[in-house]
């Protein structure tokens, strides 16, 4: 009679098949093809990995989770993944061998590494006192996740909320390394850079900088850590620290390819996420979608810059409605399709995923068109009608459920407003315009119902803050974007000239980027900027 087993084998306990425990190989395992190994005691869920030296073994979790951290993934307990919020943990140096030789395997044969039922071994790093006395215990991380999660910000529900506090209240979470980091870096996006730090390179936003370079290379790697990279960039962006902004965009791309999320535009689970909660697959997914946002909205100044990421499709998947989402309603089945979601009532996130599809559409048509010449043959008026067209029907879809002062948090309304501009700039430098009159002849009728609109919101906004109605504390940074853009717009049709409308204008949207540089400090270099552009104006009128 052959031996028996006293337990089932690895990859039978793994897929969840009854194993007829046969040494040294049972049937099940021989008949697909993979290897078969037994554990040593009946409460061992690790595969024993030699060490590259070949003597010394580690053990490594068993799984199919291409994830680093999965939050509840074992019941193990460790010097390292049971510790209060800010107790500093050390991985002997057997585990991090172990840790980096999984890591190296999963990245250079992901097939292998799945087939050999391997999993990443958990480790945190120390947490350096810095960054202890920015978040302090668990009802500082609570006071700041509460301010984050409150504000009107379109990156609220990027971020699945539940997932969060799992991770960065339960004590007895396994990661708590991310936890802190994220809520370190929702702490540094809902504070505005002091007056005394003009570059906005305040001491928080460096402890955060440094804290995020120390986790991204002791290798730990989960969506956690892509959202606080994106919530880095965000401030960034806001602060006008470059190159590091769009530095720290083309990381969050590769960091997101790295995990897969790419994958999940166009299937609905991705790569190994189908035992994966759907919540966190929706989740990864507009991680995703955030980055393709910022990838693109970083280039509407400069459409010849290349991008990072690949093109969304029209037939890519959308972000579901951000309420089934922050509920956790959602389901497989409520995910739509660009192509299918226009006509459709959807959430804010979901529409500026829509708006950032046409957006991309504009910066396609703009970078490929040929340099300007005498024997130029372009019509761009003809040529981006319907695409503007369809985005002025995207901004009608939202139109009716803003006033004036909400559209200056209606994200995908601004958005779309840039994409409509960045083609009207184009078109005036393909006809050469030289005056007022050429300005207005070649106008787009969508750019100039654009322009009324941000006027009538300068205007509107200006009325609040004179009757005592606070400001800047919610608006995300696209609207400094778009005022920017329009400020500039409006310049250009003066010519050097300007006449009295164009002037009040002008005067408007410099007293609102002046109003809201406390909160960003890129309203206050768009000022700047605009002041150098009404110079040059003045001086070849």
């Amino acid at each position: 009679m052959a031996p028996v087993a006293l337990i089932a084998c690895f990859p039978c306990r793994h897929s969840k098949r009854r194993c007829d425990k046969s040494l040294p190989t049972c049937q099940l395992c021989i008949r697909k093809g993979v290897d078969c190994c037994y554990p040593k005691r009946r409460a061992q869920k690790y595969i024993v990995l030699p060490e590259s030296n070949g003597v010394t073994k580690d053990t490594v979790p068993t799984g199919n989770d291409s994830s680093i951290n999965r939050a509840g993934g074992s019941n193990r307990s460790s010097e390292w993944d049971q510790q209060s919020p800010l107790e500093v943990s050390y991985a002997t140096p057997s585990v991090i061998q172990s840790f980096g030789t999984a890591t190296a395997i999963q990245f250079i044969a992901p097939s292998i590494f799945r087939e050999a039922f391997l999993e990443i071994p958990r480790i945190n790093i120390a947490i350096p006192s810095e960054v202890a006395a920015h978040t302090g215990e668990f009802d500082q991380i609570r006071d700041i996740s509460a301010t984050f999660f409150s504000q009107v910000v379109i990156w609220t529900p990027v971020i699945f909320r539940k997932n969060f506090f799992n991770i960065a209240l339960n004590p007895l979470s396994p990661r708590r390394t991310e936890g802190i980091l994220l809520s370190l870096c929702m702490k540094l996006y809902c504070t505005p850079a002091a007056q005394d730090h003009r570059d906005g390179r305040t001491a928080l936003y460096k402890a955060t900088k440094q804290f995020y370079c120390e986790v991204e290379a002791a290798g730990i790697m989960s969506v956690c850590i892509l959202q606080s990279a994106i919530l880095i960039a965000i401030y960034e962006i806001g602060h006008a620290i470059y190159p590091a902004a769009y530095l720290t965009v083309g990381a969050c791309a590769r960091y997101g390819i790295a995990l897969g999320l790419d994958k999940l535009l166009v299937d609905l689970t991705g790569e190994n996420n189908a035992g994966r909660p759907w919540m966190e697959v929706e989740e990864m997914r507009r991680v995703w979608w955030g980055i393709l946002i910022l990838d693109r909205f970083l280039n509407l100044t400069n459409p010849l810059r290349g991008l990072t990421t690949k093109d969304p499709e029209y037939d890519d998947y959308l972000p579901v409605d951000d309420w089934t989402f922050l509920n956790a309603t959602a389901k497989p089945q409520d995910n739509l399709k660009i192509s299918a979601a226009f006509n459709l009532k959807m959430g804010v996130f979901t529409r500026l995923a829509q708006a950032t599809y046409l957006v991309n559409q504009a910066l396609k048509f703009v970078s490929s068109l040929p340099p300007p010449s005498d024997s130029d043959t372009v019509d761009i008026g003809k040529d981006t009608a319907q695409l503007r067209r369809t985005i002025w029907a995207l901004i009608s879809v939202t139109k009716t459920e803003f006033d004036a002062h909400d559209l200056a948090t209606c994200c995908q309304t601004a958005i779309s407003y840039c994409a409509i501009l960045l083609l009207q700039d184009c078109h005036w430098r393909r006809v050469r315009i030289s005056s007022t009159e050429d300005a207005y002849k070649h106008m787009f009728a969508e750019s100039e119902c654009v322009l009324q609109n941000l006027a009538l919101l300068a205007i509107c906004l200006r009325k609040d803050a004179e009757e005592g109605k606070s400001l800047g504390e919610e608006f995300p940074v696209f609207l400094m974007q778009i005022v920017y853009q329009g400020a500039l717009t409006t310049i250009e049709m003066g010519q050097g000239s300007p006449n009295e409308e164009i002037q009040e204008r002008v005067a408007q949207y410099k007293w609102l980027l002046q109003h809201l540089q406390s909160r960003w400090r890129v309203a206050g270099i768009y000022l700047s900027i605009l002041q150098s552009k009404e110079a040059i104006m003045a001086s070849i009128a």
